[in-house]
């Protein structure tokens, strides 16, 4: 900091009172020499004046004796001016006394005057061995020759003392005036420098951080005034500016938080999505690998079905030949009773086959209900990512998108699994139509079985069973054909549901790769909402100098 040499208060007293000192002083020195100069001529043209008047009134007194005073020492008393009356060049009556009577003029007077007939006028003519301011009058008879001349002088001495008075008097006029400005000056000096103390006050205060306004000389109608209420006014303003952007501040901290926190639930939520996606993708490789044993278990009842239906053709040959050798003749009940039991076996062997095609499709119901059941998970986390996305805003926009997409495909995998599932319980009723009928076709062998052992003439009832059983036999080939056409279905279905698995494993991929590129999003988002704070808290520690 500058060391402070002068006050502002002594520098403007300086500037307001050295010039009105150097102006004075010279006011001074030209009013002195002005002065006696003007007076001397005053008293001259005084003097003159005198003279005249004195000629015309002396004019008139032509009886005085040499010697009579009384005239001029009256008109002294009254104008304070020597009087002198000369006849020709020699006095005759005169106030400084009888001594002059009778004494001549100077010769510079008589050559200007009685000569001349010229005024005379002097500052300084010796007058009965006196200085003297004087003046002198010519006298003219009625043919303009000079007789008299009248004289009005004033010693220079007195006039000396008058001026020198003059100047005393000016000079005590001049340091009064100059003591006046020199208070005037001081107090202006005193009120200008008080108001800028004020004014520098305030800044000072608003340099330590703190809003103080002034409070005095705010009633000056000057620019030191205006100032102060001006630098009051931007006092209050920076005020205002502080606390608004305090407060902006706080709001600035407080939202960098929210979005700190909101960032990192957003990365919390990101990674949560990730994570089912991950179950997701996985659900839907498990989803795949059930629909590819499906469909392996599909090929198991195609061929299961391919045997009934084998089967069945050969029990329809065979009961054809049974009726044909029954009506032929009884000497077939031999090789009827063999074909019984081979047809008994066949009959075992399709019941054995029509129960390996229940568990088949049992077990195709249950790969079924996995299905439905993954396809209502895939859908439940479709539901989540979804939810999630909205959460994350514009953000995860995409991922929502793919979440929508993969609900679909999980709504799309339950209606084809309950369509596989129906066409199960079709297949399962056929089924067990067809096992009935089986075990009604054994039941009806063996019937024939034993009344081929009791006798011949139950051929006709035996021939009834016969066509009971190419009834039973026609019923199974027609539930195999169901079967094979159910087979066909079930089969188109387990290739859907293996191309939507594999949509399924791509969605999932594609939604793991947008959860990658969400994450990197966010662990930016919480980088910049991380420095936003700090700037915020540099902003509020700022704002802490300002009290």
């Amino acid at each position: 900091m500058r060391e402070k040499i002068f006050s502002v208060r002594k520098e403007i007293a300086l500037i307001a009172v050295l010039p009105a000192f150097v102006i004075t002083i010279a006011m001074l020195i030209t009013g002195i020499l002005f002065m006696r100069s003007g007076m001397e001529d005053e008293v001259l043209k005084g003097l003159l004046a005198s003279a005249y008047t004195y000629r015309d009134i002396a004019s008139h007194l032509t009886d005085r004796e040499a010697g009579d005073n009384e005239t001029e020492i009256a008109l002294k008393q009254n104008a304070g001016y020597d009087f002198t009356w000369f006849d020709g060049d020699t006095r005759k009556n005169s106030s400084l006394g009888s001594s002059v009577i009778g004494t001549k003029a100077a010769d510079s007077v008589i050559a200007a005057v009685i000569q001349g007939g010229n005024t005379f006028t002097s500052t300084n003519t010796q007058v009965a061995g006196t200085p003297y301011f004087v003046a002198y009058v010519p006298v003219k008879d009625t043919s303009g020759k000079v007789v008299s001349m009248a004289f009005t002088g004033v010693s220079r001495k007195s006039v000396e003392e008058q001026v020198f008075k003059s100047i005393i008097f000016m000079l005590i006029i001049s340091f009064v005036l100059m003591a006046i400005a020199i208070i005037v000056a001081i107090r202006a000096a005193i009120n200008m420098a008080g108001a800028i103390g004020a004014i520098n006050e305030s800044i000072q205060y608003l340099a330590k951080g703190e809003f103080k306004k002034a409070d005095r000389f705010l009633d000056r109608n000057d620019e030191l005034g205006e100032a102060l209420n001006n630098t009051n006014a931007l006092i209050e303003k920076l005020s205002s500016i502080v606390a608004d952007i305090r407060k902006s501040a706080v709001t600035v901290n407080t939202s960098s938080t929210d979005l700190s926190d909101m960032a990192n639930r957003i990365s919390q939520t990101t990674e949560d999505v990730s994570n089912a996606v991950q179950e997701i993708a996985q659900g839907a490789t498990q989803q795949a690998g059930e629909i590819q044993s499906a469909a392996e278990n599909v090929i198991l009842i195609g061929d299961a079905v391919g045997n009934v239906q084998s089967s069945t053709q050969d029990l329809d040959s065979l009961a054809a030949k049974m009726k044909e050798a029954s009506e032929v003749s009884g000497k077939s009940l031999s090789s009827l009773q063999n074909s019984s039991t081979e047809m008994t076996a066949k009959i075992d062997e399709i019941s054995e086959t029509i129960t390996r095609t229940q568990e088949a499709v049992t077990n195709i119901s249950a790969k079924v209900e996995g299905i439905t059941s993954i396809a209502t998970q895939t859908n439940l986390l479709s539901l989540n990512a979804s939810i999630e996305a909205a959460r994350a805003g514009d953000a995860g926009r995409g991922f929502s998108v793919v979440a929508e997409e993969i609900g679909k495909l999980a709504e799309d995998s339950k209606v084809m699994a309950d369509d596989i599932k129906k066409e199960m319980e079709v297949l399962l009723e056929d089924a067990s139509a067809a096992v009935q009928a089986a075990e009604d076709v054994k039941h009806g062998n063996l019937e024939q079985q034993e009344a081929l052992g009791e006798t011949i003439d139950s051929i006709n009832g035996m021939l009834e069973d016969i066509d009971s059983t190419v009834g039973g036999v026609k019923v199974i080939s027609a539930g195999a054909e169901q079967c094979a056409s159910s087979k066909d279905a079930v089969s188109d279905t387990m290739d859907a549901l293996s191309a939507i698995s594999e949509e399924n494993a791509a969605s999932s991929q594609e939604t793991g790769a947008s959860m990658q590129e969400l994450s990197n999003t966010v662990l930016m988002l919480a980088n910049e909402a991380n420095d936003l704070r700090d700037i915020s808290e540099k902003l509020n520690r700022d704002m802490e100098f300002f009290k």
